[in-house]
């Protein structure tokens, strides 16, 4: 380099201190561009889970293809020669009142390019949002997790908690998202709970006294006004922040104006939801053509469906995320307390499961036990085939409020929140009893309560992580972690396949 230097010099091109400036001036660059670099691949490497989960979405947008059940060719007809309002109020005067929701969903019905990359963008920040709410949730557990003062064990666990965040969220059947249309669905269950995790986010971080910008308040009060238009998600709301409220009051603290504004919005989103006519027209056509006999269900024999139909979806189906949910929490159980009566019981909804699974296989007479309800010709309550499904569910609800009890028995206030938000989730799929669409609408309605049984389980691994990390020896925590990978490899197979012939 030397050489080259006083060669340029002799020659007469350049002055020595010019050289010497600009060859200080490159190597500035280059350190600077390697420290650059270093950064983003230390980001990269740190958020792997997440950019897996990115890629997965990606593979799935490109093969989808969107089908007649968005009904294209319909909110086209729908558009022509009216505005957005006129369709919006057309549509809430004869079937529903998703105005909020439909806003969004008729021109975006449109532009399928755009739907991909923006459905791609929130399932990929659903897993981050529900990373931030359990990393986050120190105030209670940090009293009863056992850390290392080691930063490495530290970083440690927030990795782990990464990877199982997006393990969960790659269990979750997104094929479930096609019963009505790729896009119609998406917009309709899983964005909204994109606005339900990230106020969900807000209040915790109020609960927690730390500061809220207000473009994060703004962004929450559209999010508030977008999901609350769905009726599910009003509900939980109403509940979520409810709660935030009581949280408040208990401690004698103010709270924030974003909390009561949030309670204000989604009070106004139940009232239009239950003062909308399109709904009333909707549900007797939906009568009509779907269920005839609804109409003369008594109010109880409503309840009764909306329970069989969780039963079977999650139990009688052997659903994967409810048994890798309750072996979980049965196996916390055992790790706490280190009894076999406490971890017995809490496995109770382990043996239902899979209990019922082997008489399945091996006595197929049984099968008629667990049958959709609507098949049942007439329900007589005092043969088996009727009420067997609801005991089954109560026995197996019953055990996980025990093994959550137990994992969760020095912080009661935080048992109950739990219980409380669970019996939602579970009241939000018992509600479909009271749509003759209660088996029209396939698995989709009940995504809340997917989520809301995945947020638990995590929470109460990110308790006892310290307690996992020193009494589970590392291969068996390999192996559970290689067990799980393939549940997720294979909802992955599954759902690319859907993505390919729907």
């Amino acid at each position: 380099m030397t050489v080259a230097i006083n060669l340029c010099c002799c020659a007469g091109f350049v002055r020595e201190k010019e050289i010497v400036y600009a060859l200080s001036l490159f190597q500035y660059h280059t350190g600077r561009n390697k420290r650059v670099r270093k950064k983003i691949q230390g980001i990269f490497q740190r958020n792997l889970p997440f950019v897996l989960v990115f890629m997965v979405a990606l593979i799935w947008h490109l093969v989808i293809k969107i089908s007649a059940g968005d009904d294209v060719v319909y909110f086209q007809t729908l558009m022509d020669g009216r505005s957005i309002w006129e369709i919006l109020a057309h549509r809430y005067a004869t079937w529903s009142s998703r105005m909020a929701i439909e806003f969004v969903l008729i021109p975006l019905v449109q532009v399928s390019w755009l739907w991909k990359i923006l459905d791609i963008i929130i399932y990929t920040l659903i897993p981050v949002l529900l990373y931030r709410l359990l990393n986050n949730y120190t105030e209670y557990i940090d009293e009863n997790v056992s850390w290392s003062d080691k930063d490495s064990d530290r970083e440690e666990s927030k990795s782990i908690l990464k990877w199982l965040v997006c393990a969960f969220m790659l269990l979750y059947p997104f094929s479930d998202m096609v019963s009505a249309g790729w896009i119609a669905t998406t917009v309709n269950y899983l964005w909204p709970l994109f606005g339900i995790l990230y106020i969900a986010l807000l209040l915790q971080k109020l609960a927690q006294n730390k500061f809220l910008h207000w473009y994060e308040g703004a962004a929450g009060v559209i999010c508030c006004i977008f999901c609350s238009s769905q009726e599910q998600v009003a509900a939980i709301l109403l509940v979520m922040i409810f709660l935030a409220l009581l949280y408040n009051w208990h401690r004698k603290k103010a709270g924030s104006l974003w909390i009561y504004g949030y309670f204000v919005v989604d009070l106004i989103s139940l009232f239009t939801i239950l003062c909308c006519p399109g709904n009333s027209i909707r549900s007797m056509q939906e009568v009509e053509g779907r269920m005839p006999e609804f109409a003369h269900f008594s109010i109880w024999e409503k309840i009764y469906m909306g329970v069989v139909n969780i039963e079977r979806i999650f139990i009688a189906q052997v659903n994967s995320i409810f048994l890798i949910v309750s072996v979980i929490l049965a196996v916390l159980v055992g790790l706490k307390t280190k009894n076999m009566i406490k971890t017995l019981l809490s496995s109770v909804p382990v043996f239902c499961i899979l209990g019922y699974a082997l008489i399945r296989t091996g006595h197929p007479w049984y099968e008629k036990i667990f049958i959709i309800p609507e098949q049942t010709a007439g329900w007589n309550f005092k043969d088996p085939v009727n009420w067997l499904p609801v005991l089954f569910l109560i026995v197996t609800v019953a055990g996980m409020s025990y093994a959550l009890f137990c994992l969760m028995r020095e912080k009661l206030e935080i048992y109950l929140y739990t219980l409380v938000m669970l019996g939602v989730g579970l009241a939000s799929g018992i509600v479909m009893g009271f749509s003759p669409t209660i088996y029209a609408s396939a698995d989709r309605p009940y995504i809340y309560l997917y989520f809301i049984l995945m947020v638990t389980c995590l929470f109460c691994i990110r308790q006892m992580y310290g307690q996992i990390r020193k009494e589970i020896p590392v291969l068996v925590q390999k192996i559970s972690m290689v067990v799980l990978g393939i549940f997720c490899m294979v909802n992955i197979a599954e759902t690319l396949w859907m993505c390919h012939i729907m």
